[in-house]
């Protein structure tokens, strides 16, 4: 190409589409007359690179799906007042550039836009008559100016053309297939633009009647039915296409949360539901920092159990802290629901979706609600959470409510928030209690919450032995004012220990916050610990250690003792065997004193 030729040639923007082998054919046709060419491809179509490379054009990434956008994308790359749009499944004919060069050299003046004649070889068949995706934007020759900010602005011009644009569309069912895939996402991404979040089923039969309409528009408008069964493939696929597209809408945008991802701004007030246990609130910590950290304007709440309330005190995440008996009567649960409704909340995730959260979900008036999963079973939600493996963390678990609105955690480490006040009474309460501060403090914990979790009590009483024995050492026992008439029984073996029983559960993690080494079943004492950065051992029952001890052995500096035994996760209330808890007080004892003096060979 000469000089003067360069000067006046048009250039070419071509969009990827469909197989990437079909796009040598295009370039082939341009390259000796159209100078830039410029292909819009996604990510990681390295074939398209290589393709182009070939024939000295330029390559440039668009994530964003549709045509439409990738050719506006290349447009704002060149400086030339003429382009050709293209498919990267199309060819110029010889005529048709004839008589696209003599349109140039004429005198036009106005940004404007001139379709080209296509011809469609679909199904290997050169059709007789135009089928094409109902929302397709035709290729076309454009004249532009410096102000032109999009192809719509472009007034539509129709001249006559000579020779044809030749689209080389699918080969095969198995291609439209692909393509029906594409043309629902395109679709489904316009539909969120263009009209307000609607149930699944108002979607579904707007869908079928869009589906019926766009078949009609193919088969019968566009006369698809002369052109026998390619012809009767296309209206099949386009009505397809319009179907899946509101589908894909509903499950990409609604369910699968992303209107809410695009408009977090909007997220003033936020109510996470947190109905379970002590240690498994600890493990919610991590969600709500995470929360405000990625929305720092918005206000956080949390509901949860009464007892469970004390975990998510003077967190500076927490704007205000709602609770509820573990067994609510129905006035106490209408009477909460009333409070919660008058808040107005943007948005209600329940972390754990049993029967009472689940209640209290579909009752609290909100525009966005997250139920995670729980055992597989997904109710009374707007957004969807996945479905995670087998064996994720329960924090993970949490975080999958952020994840599934478009947000990804920046750590997961748990917190509790004391005050000095609440420090410097645990100090005090152990010096009271003739505890020196330069022994080593290790706390033991041998309840749990069922007693099917527990360790033997005649076990922990040989290691509160060996502890009490071990120069440098001073163990104490916690446990609650209800559990002590049973641990008493621990003074056989250690008469002199301090059994702490009439503690609140905010003096419980302040003492806690002061100990070198947390001994405990599964309980939420070692997850006070963990979350305070303090030593622990967890003598691991009945459960999936990897759910409920999502901790990290050395960062955490924690130890869990485990038997991977056949009757995992049982979930009984009595056992009388209790295989899964044979362990040695021996061996916990030399753990123990591996992780206070860093040696098992410490001697008395």
């Amino acid at each position: 190409m000469t000089n003067s030729e360069l000067k006046t040639s048009p250039a070419a923007i071509v969009a990827l589409e469909g197989q990437p082998e079909k796009l040598r054919a295009c370039l082939h046709a341009l390259v000796s007359w159209v100078s830039p060419i410029i292909v819009i491809h996604p990510e990681n179509s390295k074939k398209a690179k290589q393709i182009a490379k070939e024939f000295g054009a330029s390559t440039i990434t668009c994530s964003e799906l549709g045509t439409h956008a990738k050719w506006e994308s290349g447009l704002r790359q060149i400086n030339k007042r003429w382009a050709i749009l293209l498919r990267s499944s199309e060819v110029i004919t010889g005529q048709l550039r004839k008589s696209s060069l003599e349109q140039i050299k004429k005198n036009v003046t106005n940004p404007c836009q001139y379709p080209l004649p296509l011809t469609t070889v679909f199904l290997k068949k050169r059709l007789k008559y135009t089928l094409d995706w109902q929302d397709a934007y035709l290729s076309c020759l454009v004249h532009i100016s410096e102000n032109t900010n999009t192809i719509s602005q472009l007034q539509k011009k129709y001249v006559r053309f000579d020779g044809e644009l030749i689209r080389y569309s699918e080969d095969t069912l198995y291609d439209c297939m692909n393509s029906i895939h594409a043309k629902a996402e395109e679709r489904a991404n316009q539909l969120a633009q263009n009209i307000p979040p609607s149930s699944c089923g108002s979607l579904f039969t707007r869908g079928i009647i869009s589906s019926i309409k766009s078949f009609g528009v193919a088969y019968f408008s566009r006369k698809g039915f002369k052109e026998g069964f390619e012809g009767s493939a296309f209206a099949a696929c386009d009505a397809l296409a319009e179907l899946m597209s509101y589908l894909r809408y509903y499950e990409l945008y609604i369910r699968g949360g992303k209107n809410l991802c695009n408009n977090l701004t909007s997220l003033r007030k936020i109510l996470v539901i947190k109905l379970r246990d002590i240690g498994d609130n600890i493990l919610l910590t991590p969600l709500l920092r995470n929360l405000k950290q990625h929305l720092p304007q918005t206000s956080i709440s949390v509901l949860t159990w009464s007892y469970s309330k004390p975990v998510f005190e003077k967190s500076p995440h927490i704007h205000q802290l709602f609770d509820i008996p573990k067994n609510p009567s129905p006035n106490e649960i209408s009477i909460m629901i009333d409070r919660l409704n008058s808040i107005n909340f943007d948005l209600v995730i329940s972390t754990h979706s049993g029967r009472l959260p689940s209640e209290l979900l579909s009752k609290i008036k909100t525009k966005d609600r997250i139920n995670n999963h729980y055992r597989g079973r997904n109710k009374r939600y707007s957004i969807l959470t996945s479905e995670s493996d087998y064996f994720r963390s329960a924090i993970e678990r949490d975080l999958d409510c952020m994840r599934s609105f478009g947000l990804e955690p920046i750590d997961i480490k748990t917190e509790i928030f004391l005050t000095s006040g609440e420090t410097e009474w645990a100090r005090r309460e152990l010096q009271n209690n003739g505890f020196d501060p330069e022994k080593k403090l290790i706390l033991i914990h041998p309840t749990a919450g069922s007693t099917v979790k527990e360790w033997p009590i005649e076990r922990f009483g040989t290691l509160l032995k060996k502890l009490s024995e071990t120069e440098n050492i001073q163990p104490l026992v916690l446990c609650t004012d209800a559990e002590f008439a049973r641990i008493q029984q621990l003074l056989k073996y250690a008469p002199n220990v301090k059994i702490f029983h009439q503690l609140s559960l905010r003096q419980m993690m302040a003492i806690i916050k002061e100990c070198d080494l947390v001994i405990d079943n599964d309980s939420s004492p070692s997850h006070v610990a963990t979350a305070f950065g303090i030593p622990t051992i967890v003598l691991f029952g009945q459960g999936i250690r990897e759910i409920f001890r999502p901790y990290h052995p050395e960062n955490d500096l924690h130890y869990v003792f485990y038997n991977d035994v056949d009757c995992r996760d049982c979930e009984l209330v009595h056992c009388d065997d209790r295989i899964c808890l044979e362990f040695s007080p021996n061996d916990v004892f030399a753990k123990a004193l591996e992780m206070i003096f860093g040696s098992s060979k410490h001697s008395a």
